[in-house]
C-alpha cells in the first residue's frame, strides 16, 4: 500500500512526559484576571471571550508533540499534536482528529514517528495548515466508552489553551474502530464538531460492544460523510449499507460511499481525501440551526448544541414521533473463534486461547496450544494464509484444521455455522426525546418521556434586547427577558474553552 511521506518540511517527534497543566494555569489566570475585574461590564466580557487570542508562539513548527492526559492514578493517555510548519497563533486553525482501529488492547499503541509521517492526512494538514490530533486509546478508553469519550473531549480543551483551533472547524475521521468512533461520537456527543467521516467502520459497533444505546436519529444534527468497501470482512459495504438506508430513514444528515475492489483497507486515500478535505471546508459547525432532535438514555449523553436532556423518566408514555429504527443484519462473517500467540515466531498458528462462546474451534475441539499446520489439507504458514483459504468459505461448509499436538499430528473436522441475523440497533435502557425549533426569540419544544430540559441561549442566536418565549408541549412555560449569566458564561467557557458556543444564558425547565 502507498504511503504518503512529508516533502516540504522535516516532521520530528518531541516527547513531553507533562501534561498541559502550567499552560493551563496561565490560560486560566488570564481569564480570571478578566471575569474578576467589576469595571468591565457583562457585555463587554461577552465579547472579551468571544474573541479571545491568548495564544503563544510554538516553540516549533512542522512537529509533532506527543502529550499525555492523567485519567486517574494508574492510566496516562497519551495523544499527539502535529503542527504545520505555517502555523500562526494569530489565525484560527482548524483541527482534524483522526481516531486509530484496534482499540481492544490492554496498552496503547507505541507512538512511531513513522506511523505519524505515513498518516495519509498529513500531508494535506500541511498543505492547508491545519493542526491534527491523534488521541490513542485502549480497551480502557474505547471510543465508544464514557472514559474514551471524555479522554478525547479533554484533549481537544486541552489543546484550545496552547493552540488558535477554530471551534467552528473540528473534524473527525477514523478507520475501522476509528471509523465505529466517529460514528459514536456523532451520535452521542457532536458538540465540539463540524462534521465526521467514518471510514471502513460500523455505525452501531459502539452500541452492540458496549450493550448500550446509541441512537441514529441524533445523525440529524451533524453532516456524516461515510464510506465502506465491497470486500471488507469486516464492515462489507452490502452489510453496512442496510444501517445507512436506517439512518436515512431517521432522517440522518448522511453522504454514504462505498468501493469496490478493496478489502478492510484504506487504499481509496489517494482518491478519497481531497474529496474529504473539500468537503470540511465548506461545512463549518452550526451551533445555531433553528432544528434539532436530540435523544439519550443518560444525562451524560444528554446534549446537543442549544439543547440538552437533563433527566428523563422512563415511567411517562413514550409519543409516537419517538421511533425504534431497527433492522436485522446477516452475521455471515467466517471465523473460527480462536486468538493467535502473537509471540509465536515459526512457521504455523499457535492457539493462545479461544474466544468465549458457542464456536466452530470449540465445536471442532481446537485446543489452546495447538499449533495448526494446515487447512483443509492445505499447508498454512500464518493467518494471512489462512486468511486466503477463508475467503473460499461460505456459511454451513465444512472445515478440517490440521494441528500439532504433543508432537502429534491430528485433524480435526467442523463447520462453520449457518448464517445468523441479529439488531443492528441496540436499545436496551428507556430513553427520552425531544424535537425543538426556534424561530426569531420564540422557541417551540415537544418531549418524550423527558422529564428535565434546559435550552442554552447565545447573543448571536436571539435578541436579548426582546422578551424570549418558550412552549413545551403545547404550553407557555417563559416568556420574559432575559440578560448575560456572568457566572454561567464563564463557567461555561472555563469547560468548553469554546470561543463560539459561548453560551450566556440558561433556562432549565421541569416537566
Amino acid at each position: 500500500m502507498k504511503k504518503y511521506t512529508i516533502s516540504t518540511c522535516c516532521i520530528f517527534l518531541i516527547m513531553l512526559s507533562t501534561s498541559l497543566s502550567s499552560q493551563d494555569d496561565y490560560w486560566l489566570n488570564k481569564v480570571s484576571n478578566y471575569t474578576m475585574n467589576s469595571s468591565i461590564t457583562d457585555d463587554s466580557l461577552y465579547t472579551i471571550l468571544s474573541n479571545w487570542t491568548q495564544h503563544k508562539q510554538p516553540d516549533s513548527t512542522g512537529v509533532i508533540i506527543t502529550y499525555y492526559n492523567q485519567i486517574n492514578d494508574t492510566l496516562n493517555a497519551p495523544y499527539v499534536l502535529y503542527i504545520p510548519p505555517n502555523y500562526d497563533p494569530v489565525r484560527k486553525t482548524p483541527l482534524l482528529i483522526y481516531l486509530h482501529g484496534g482499540v481492544s488492547t490492554r496498552e496503547f499503541y507505541p507512538i512511531e514517528e513513522d506511523f505519524m509521517k505515513q498518516n495519509y492526512f498529513i500531508p494535506y494538514a500541511e498543505e492547508h495548515t491545519w493542526l491534527m490530533l491523534f488521541p490513542f486509546g485502549n480497551i480502557d478508553t474505547s471510543w465508544w466508552d464514557l472514559s474514551g469519550v471524555h479522554n478525547v473531549q479533554t484533549q481537544i480543551r486541552a489543546l484550545k489553551t496552547m493552540y488558535n483551533i477554530d471551534d467552528d472547524r473540528i473534524y473527525m475521521t477514523g478507520f475501522s474502530d476509528g471509523g465505529s468512533g466517529s460514528f459514536f461520537i456523532s451520535m452521542t456527543t457532536p458538540d465540539d464538531f463540524a462534521s465526521f467521516y467514518p471510514l471502513n467502520g460500523f455505525l452501531s459497533v459502539g452500541s452492540l460492544v458496549t450493550g448500550k444505546p446509541a441512537f441514529i436519529a441524533n445523525l440529524r444534527n451533524r453532516r456524516v460523510n461515510a464510506i465502506n468497501t465491497d470486500l471488507d470482512g469486516l464492515y462489507p459495504a452490502r452489510r453496512m449499507r442496510l444501517v445507512m438506508n436506517l439512518a436515512l430513514q431517521a432522517g440522518a444528515n448522511l453522504l454514504y460511499k462505498k468501493y469496490l475492489g478493496i478489502g478492510h483497507d484504506f487504499d481509496y486515500a489517494p482518491k478519497e481525501i481531497p474529496i474529504m478535505i473539500k468537503n470540511m471546508e465548506n461545512q463549518p459547525r452550526d451551533i445555531f440551526q433553528p432544528i434539532l432532535y436530540w435523544e439519550t438514555w443518560t444525562f451524560e449523553y444528554g446534549k446537543c448544541d442549544w439543547l440538552e436532556i437533563v433527566e428523563i423518566d422512563s415511567t411517562m408514555t413514550k409519543k409516537f414521533w419517538q421511533l425504534e429504527y431497527q433492522t436485522q443484519l446477516p452475521d455471515n462473517r467466517i471465523s473460527f473463534g480462536f486468538y493467535p500467540d502473537d509471540d509465536f515466531e515459526y512457521d504455523g498458528i499457535m492457539v493462545y486461547n479461544l474466544v468465549d462462546g458457542e464456536t466452530t474451534a470449540k465445536q471442532m475441539g481446537l485446543q489452546q496450544n495447538d499449533l495448526i499446520i494446515a487447512m483443509d489439507g492445505v499447508p498454512i504458514n500464518s493467518l494471512e494464509e489462512m486468511d486466503s483459504l477463508k475467503a473460499f468459505k461460505q456459511r454451513g461448509d465444512s472445515v478440517s484444521l490440521t494441528v500439532k499436538r504433543f508432537e502429534e499430528e491430528v485433524t480435526l473436522y467442523g463447520k462453520f455455522p449457518d448464517t445468523t441475523y441479529y439488531d443492528a440497533i441496540t436499545y436496551s435502557k428507556p430513553s427520552g426525546a425531544v424535537q425543538a425549533k426556534y424561530f426569531g426569540n420564540e422557541f417551540v419544544i415537544e418531549t418524550s418521556r423527558v422529564k428535565k430540559l434546559a435550552i442554552y441561549l447565545h447573543p448571536d442566536m436571539v435578541n436579548f434586547d426582546n422578551s424570549v418565549k418558550v412552549t413545551i408541549n403545547n404550553e407557555v412555560v417563559f416568556d420574559d427577558y432575559v440578560a448575560i449569566d456572568r457566572e454561567f458564561m464563564v463557567d461555561n467557557f472555563l469547560r468548553n474553552r469554546d470561543r463560539t458556543a459561548l453560551w450566556a444564558k440558561k433556562l432549565e425547565f421541569e416537566l
